[in-house]
C-alpha cells in the first residue's frame, strides 16, 4: 500500500515491508513501524516509537510525545512500544515514559478507541479494550483482557487484573482485582465478570470458584485479609484463585470493594 506524497518520514525512520502511511502524517527519525501497519492521516509519530506489524493508527493519533509533567526534562532518552495487530482510533494520545530508559507499553491485539489517552509509563496487556475517552494518568497498570468502558477515570499507580471490566463513568482510586466487574463513583466491586469470562472459555467450574472467592470479598463481615484467609481455606487452590490471591497480596493501594 502507498506511502502518501504530503507525509513527512523521516529518512532515519525505519519503516516495514507494505506500510501505508496517510497524508500529511509526520514521522519521526527515531520510530520504527513493524510491516503492514497502516498509519492513518494526520498521525504524529515521534520520539522513540516502535509500533508492532499489522497495526492500525487512525486519524489525528498522536504517539510518543513528551509526558505532562511539570518540569519535564526533555533530554531523559525515553520511549513508547506498541505490539502487533492493536488499533489505535482517532486522536488518541500515548506519551513516552517520564524516566531515563522507561517505556511506555501496549501490548498486542489490544483496541483503544477515539480520544483515549495512556500517559507516561503505563503499560498494558495483551486484547486490552479502552472505550472512548478514558484516560489513564502515569504509572497504571491494565492486565491481559480487561474492559474498561467510556468516561473512567483511574488513580496513579493503580492496577486493573486481567479479565477485570470497569464499567462506564467510573471513578477507580483502588485496585481492581482479576475477573471482577466494578463501577460507580467511588467504583465499588459488583461480582464477577461473567461475560467476560464466558467469552474467555472459563469452565463453569473456575468461573464458580472465582465467583465464590469475590463473594468472600464483598461480605461486609470479613476485612480483605480475613478474606483472603477463608479463600485460602475453603477453596480450591487453582491457578485463578491462586493468581487471584497474589494479586491482593501485592497491592499497594488497597483493592476496590
Amino acid at each position: 500500500m502507498p506511502i502518501h506524497h504530503t507525509a513527512i518520514i523521516d529518512p532515519k525512520a525505519q519503516i516495514g515491508k507494505d506500510v501505508s502511511i496517510g497524508p500529511y502524517s509526520i514521522v519521526g527519525s527515531k520510530v520504527q513501524i513493524g510491516e503492514s501497519s497502516i498509519i492513518g492521516s494526520h498521525v504524529q509519530i515521534e520520539g522513540r516509537s516502535i509500533i508492532g506489524k499489522n497495526c492500525e493508527i487512525y486519524q489525528g493519533a498522536s504517539l510518543g510525545g513528551n509526558p505532562q509533567i511539570l518540569g519535564f526534562d526533555v533530554d531523559i532518552t525515553s520511549s513508547i512500544k506498541i505490539g502487533d495487530r492493536t488499533q489505535i482510533r482517532e486522536y488518541v494520545t500515548v506519551h513516552r515514559s517520564g524516566v531515563e530508559n522507561g517505556v511506555t507499553q501496549i501490548g498486542d491485539d489490544c483496541l483503544l478507541m477515539a480520544y483515549t489517552h495512556v500517559a507516561h509509563d503505563c503499560i498494558i496487556g495483551n486484547h486490552v479494550v479502552m472505550v472512548n475517552y478514558t484516560g489513564l494518568p502515569g504509572h497504571i497498570v491494565v492486565e491481559d483482557r480487561a474492559f474498561i468502558s467510556g468516561l473512567v477515570g483511574i488513580h496513579q499507580f493503580a492496577r486493573i487484573g486481567k479479565y477485570a471490566m470497569v464499567g462506564g463513568m467510573a471513578a477507580v482510586r483502588k485496585d481492581v482485582i482479576p475477573f471482577s466487574l466494578v463501577e460507580g463513583y467511588p467504583a465499588r466491586l459488583v461480582g464477577l465478570n461473567s461475560v467476560g469470562l464466558r467469552r474467555g472459555d472459563f469452565p463453569p467450574k473456575i468461573r464458580s470458584s472465582i465467583k465464590s472467592a469475590i463473594k468472600m470479598i464483598k461480605d461486609p463481615e470479613l476485612n480483605v485479609s480475613q478474606a483472603v484467609e477463608k479463600i485460602e481455606r475453603e477453596i480450591e487452590m487453582i491457578p485463578e484463585i491462586r493468581y487471584l490471591v497474589d494479586f491482593i497480596n501485592a497491592s499497594s493501594r488497597g483493592i476496590t470493594i
